[in-house]
């Protein structure tokens, strides 16, 4: 275990990045490689706030909240109009020509997973004036409807209860193997112009391919001809999926949402309804028996893509399996042959057993804090303590050894992607409070 000089050390540094990337309302995921607001990054960072600045982190979901477009979406970026040097910047997206679009924000047309609400009770809970908190959830909670509302309106498209992306950038992990075979089926009418900045501050080896990008491009510009109308989109994308991980953290967040409902007074009627609902589909559409994991779903081709993936357990942050099926999750989690490496560090993104693994490419093995976040907060939930202790020691023994790095590789441990990022500091915070209680 580590020490408390450590403990305290790291927890002083993870400080440090967050007042580096502090843009005064936002945090930018990090100095160079993400100048802009992403929408769950600013979750993981107020939550990281919280722990510092009460205020300062209520300030970043108004900031956040600014850009909700008024059929209740929350988009996955809020530009920075001073940066000029990114791809897909604003005049990429043009999400201008919708009537849907905030005024004078300018925003991605996507959105990202829904841990908003999530984080905004985490700040809640973490707050000492709870009388004040309070009031800032009142302010806020119409807006936290409205986003749920659409989620669970206009993304249930099967009437299942689950929500779908459109865009693998809206599941959070842009390039994971999941992804791989649905991209494969884009037939793109034309080919995308851009210039890719990101390879050029990061070594192409720990990236996205540009295949990839010509496929996330060409969607970003398929919804642009459709000027972002709602209806066109979902009948048209090529890419549709129901994501694991982008539902569990949406039952996360209604469960959130109900809890802050009661503190108001509002009703939750509806909100009951979507629990049962989303939690009836992932028990039952996501889960398979014989691989004891849940599995994302490809709408276009109507299958479940098995591909072992962190992802699936992303149902123990929900509080979806019963007891028997969270103990066969959490037995899984710690085969070293396929998401703990002998000797490495927790947890891989994808397992080694998968041909597409690899330790060193974004979304397709390496470590990812926010990953090893999710799966304490999972193992917490269901009553294995000293398991979420002995995992948040190995996490900030990795982040003390390399750095707050974006991502890790789970063997060596290194550092990859860029450096200084806020996620990766604001999560290692929120973990010590864990452990200091």
């Amino acid at each position: 275990m580590l020490g408390p000089n450590i403990i305290n050390h790291l927890k002083k540094d993870a400080e440090a990045v967050l007042r580096l990337n502090d843009m005064g309302d936002f945090t930018k995921p990090a100095p160079r490689l993400y100048p802009h607001q992403w929408n769950w990054d600013s979750v993981f960072n107020a939550i990281g706030w919280s722990h510092i600045d009460e205020e300062r982190a209520w300030r970043e979901i108004d900031s956040l909240l600014r850009g909700q477009w008024k059929n209740g979406m929350v988009p996955h970026i809020l530009f920075d109009t001073e940066v000029t040097d990114y791809h897909p910047g604003p005049d990429y997206w043009d999400t201008s020509s919708s009537f849907l679009t905030p005024d004078n924000v300018l925003t991605s047309g996507i959105t990202q997973p829904p841990l908003l609400t999530y984080g905004t009770w985490e700040v809640y809970r973490n707050s000492k004036d709870k009388e004040k908190a309070e009031e800032r959830l009142r302010r806020l909670y119409s807006r936290l409807l409205a986003y749920h509302t659409y989620l669970h309106t206009m993304r249930d498209l099967d009437g299942s209860g689950l929500a779908a992306i459109v865009h693998p950038w809206e599941s959070g992990q842009d390039n994971s193997p999941c992804w791989d075979g649905a991209l494969k089926a884009i037939r793109m009418e034309w080919k995308p112009e851009y210039t890719r900045v990101d390879n050029t501050i990061i070594a192409g080896e720990q990236r996205a391919t540009d295949e990839d990008y010509d496929r996330y491009s060409y969607l970003v510009e398929v919804f642009r001809e459709l000027r972002y109308d709602p209806k066109r989109m979902w009948e048209e994308s090529p890419f549709l999926v129901q994501p694991v991980l982008f539902n569990s953290v949406l039952q996360a967040s209604d469960r959130c949402l109900k809890e802050m409902a009661g503190i108001l007074g509002e009703d939750t009627g509806d909100i009951e309804i979507w629990i049962q609902a989303a939690e009836s589909a992932i028990s039952t559409k996501m889960w398979d028996e014989n691989l004891g994991l849940y599995f994302d779903i490809d709408l276009r081709c109507r299958a479940k893509i098995r591909k072992r993936a962190l992802a699936g357990f992303l149902p123990l942050f929900a509080g979806i399996p019963d007891e028997e099926g969270a103990d066969r999750l959490v037995r899984s989690l710690l085969d070293s042959e396929s998401f703990w490496p002998e000797g490495g560090y927790p947890y891989c993104t994808v397992s080694k057993k998968e041909p597409e693994f690899d330790p060193k490419n974004y979304w397709r093995g390496p470590i990812w804090i926010n990953m090893n976040w999710f799966i304490v907060k999972g193992l917490n939930h269901y009553g294995y303590k000293d398991k979420a202790s002995y995992v948040i020691d190995r996490t900030l023994a990795l982040v003390d050894r390399s750095g707050f790095f974006e991502y890790f590789h789970p063997v060596t441990g290194d550092g990859l992607g860029s450096d200084a990022f806020s996620w990766t500091a604001s999560l290692v915070i929120d973990l010590i409070e864990n452990i200091q209680g």
